[in-house]
């Protein structure tokens, strides 16, 4: 299961068909070594319909919030009732978080993401129906589509108009 063992890699959370990722600035997502912007506004125009922000966030030990009542912490990020991130702006496409946001999502690019390919290429409900997708999916990596990447000054303007 190749799926499973690139979700472990890069620090995701596998839960038959739930991945781990969120959205990050409404339009812009960082990579890991290196800071690498993209312009999530050409990838939602690419057909990926904000895959990202769809996915299961999990938090690191230090990022869980205070359990109450003696409870365990919880260790992912809410999603709102249409499956997207609780700190995404829906109006603006903006992370309301941006400075604070989960270490998962500081790390992630989606430009080498299988899922995303798949997303592109075949579009999807929802994310068990991309999970689903990925499983009968061939995409040879040089043959990869990719998000346009932006300058670090663009980051902090508003999302381009479609």
């Amino acid at each position: 299961m190749a799926i499973k063992a690139y979700c472990y890699r890069v620090g995701l959370v596998f839960l038959k068909y739930r991945f781990d990722i969120k959205r990050i600035l409404g339009g812009y997502m960082s990579g890991d070594a290196k800071t690498v912007y993209v312009d999530c506004d050409a990838g939602r125009r690419l057909g990926c319909r904000t895959y990202c922000c769809r996915l299961l966030v999990k938090l690191k030990p230090h990022e869980m919030a205070e359990s109450v009542n003696g409870l365990p912490a919880k260790g992912y990020v809410d999603k709102n009732s249409q499956g997207l991130c609780v700190h995404m702006d829906s109006e603006t496409w903006l992370c309301k978080i941006w400075e604070s946001r989960p270490e998962t999502c500081r790390e992630y690019t989606c430009n080498d993401d299988f899922m995303l390919q798949v997303a592109i290429r075949e579009g999807f409900e929802n994310i068990a129906d991309l999970a689903r997708k990925t499983t009968t999916a061939y995409i040879p990596k040089e043959t990869y589509v990719k998000v346009p990447t932006i300058s670090e000054g663009e980051v902090l303007s508003e999302p381009k108009e479609s």
